[in-house]
């Protein structure tokens, strides 16, 4: 890969974690990280000191996450929606390299995904309503991550009710009863080994009346 090919020419210390599905990291305190997603899916959240999450994005392959935390009450949490590999450095390792204003420039370059991937996240947020949040959110991981099979748009991986919640902040409880709504309009369907799919998306509709 290249990231692992360029660090280790220019003997920039890293790490590569590797995390099954619902596998997690925390990344430490007071430090600067740079974080780049290898494989697989991920999902980054913000952790305050009562335990509120703030989902920050989802992101996958080549997706680059800087983070400088400076808030000692706060942390940043990975999860790993499938198998995935991350690999960590430290911002200040690569300033003192010789060489790091060339990688800082190729992170640079692949920073815009990531950019668009945040934006995604702020949409999804925007949303007044939790069960339009649902749907935005279930609608956007279609469009990044999404199978077509046979008309319909499948999410390659399993995407538990407890994710659902912490990615729209709300209860999991609140996402069962609003799942099961949507269910019942046809739009979206689970199938027996819990891969949700999206049968006709010209039919996706932000405004449900779910009551």
């Amino acid at each position: 890969m290249k990231w692992i090919k360029l660090l280790t020419q220019n003997k920039i210390p890293y790490y590569i974690y590797k995390l099954k599905k619902e596998d997690f990291i925390i990344l430490n305190k007071n430090t600067d990280n740079i974080i780049i997603i290898l494989s697989g899916i991920i999902f980054i959240t913000k952790v305050f000191t009562n335990k509120e999450l703030l989902p920050i994005a989802i992101l996958d392959k080549h997706n680059i996450l800087i983070t400088s935390n400076k808030e000692t009450k706060t942390y940043y949490k990975i999860v790993s929606l499938e198998k995935a590999y991350i690999l960590t450095l430290n911002k200040y390792n690569l300033k003192k390299s010789t060489t790091g204003i060339l990688i800082e420039i190729e992170l640079l370059n692949n920073y815009n995904k990531t950019i668009s991937n945040y934006e995604a996240m702020n949409n999804i947020m925007s949303q007044k309503k939790i069960k339009n949040r649902i749907l935005q959110l279930i609608f956007t991981i279609c469009l990044q991550f999404g199978k077509i099979e046979s008309q319909r748009i499948l999410i390659p991986f399993k995407l538990s009710n407890k994710n659902i919640a912490i990615l729209t902040g709300t209860s999991e409880n609140t996402v069962n009863k609003i799942i099961k709504r949507i269910y019942k309009q046809g739009i979206i369907k689970e199938r027996s080994n819990k891969i949700i799919s999206i049968n006709n998306i010209l039919n996706l509709n932000l405004n449900l009346n779910l009551k």
